[in-house]
């Protein structure tokens, strides 16, 4: 049925498909010929190959520029309690959106990429919505744009969040941690990474101060890479084994973190 739509359109009316899923099928097997339009895609006669599983399509930034200024949010920004599947369902939104940001940001058109970071963070707001890493996309975007101080606001909002997960964390009893510790590698890891932004967008002397309280956290967890965890560390029946190459975090060395003239 489907085919014979396509075959039969002659592009005089646009084919759509909704996002959520990844299978092949569920896009006639052509996931390749896609146009992020918002929340749809679009079939397009111009292949495009997939970054990932996860991003699909091609995107007309002033097509979708333009469709993401008449977006209705209600009170999705407001002081409201937000639902589980409502936060959930923000994940798409915060997604695309960053996928619009960074491809603006690309094409060097800064002021309509502040736009949508400004929308992003105005009706998807931090506090309500969770989901941290989705954020991460927007503090790079901060400092491509040149706005450093909102930079540094949005950090300061991602590092409290893991802080104060890694301190209840390290207040648990020792077996307690390790049934926990999937999520103490996933709030290290995320931590890390918004550490690693600051380093990759030349800000020194915020990286190296808050590389220092990083590594703080770090040494409350130093035991799970001792000899006596090192059975368990290696025990598959324990963790999950994609972890187990990530189990072992180091400390951000500040040597490695990239001299630089001067700062955006």
């Amino acid at each position: 049925m489907m085919l014979d739509i396509i075959a039969n359109n002659d592009w005089k009316r646009p084919i759509y498909f909704s996002g959520g899923s990844f299978d092949r099928a569920e896009y006639i097997w052509m996931k390749e010929y896609l146009q992020l339009d918002g929340l749809v895609y679009k079939l397009v006669p111009i292949k495009t190959k997939n970054a990932n599983a996860f991003e699909l399509g091609r995107i007309d930034t002033d097509l979708m520029y333009d469709i993401v200024k008449k977006w209705e949010w209600g009170n999705s920004g407001s002081n409201i309690y937000h639902d589980p599947q409502t936060r959930s369902q923000g994940l798409s939104f915060r997604s695309n959106l960053a996928r619009l940001m960074e491809q603006l940001i690309e094409e060097g058109k800064m002021n309509k990429a502040e736009d949508v970071i400004t929308i992003t963070m105005t009706h998807i707001p931090f506090e309500h919505f969770g989901f941290y890493a989705f954020v991460e996309p927007f503090l790079d975007g901060y400092y491509k744009i040149g706005d450093k101080t909102e930079a540094h606001e949005l950090f300061d909002k991602l590092k409290t969040v893991y802080q104060e997960r890694l301190g209840y964390y390290a207040g648990l009893d020792r077996y307690e941690q390790e049934q926990r510790l999937d999520d103490i590698l996933s709030d290290m890891e995320a931590y890390r990474r918004n550490i690693d932004i600051l380093i990759r967008n030349d800000d020194k002397a915020k990286a190296e101060s808050e590389t220092l309280i990083f590594n703080e956290f770090l040494d409350r967890f130093t035991h799970f890479i001792g000899a006596e965890d090192q059975e368990y560390l290696s025990n598959p029946q324990g963790i999950d084994p994609d972890l187990q190459d990530s189990m072992v975090l180091d400390s951000i060395p500040l040597d490695t973190i990239p001299a630089v003239d001067s700062l955006p």
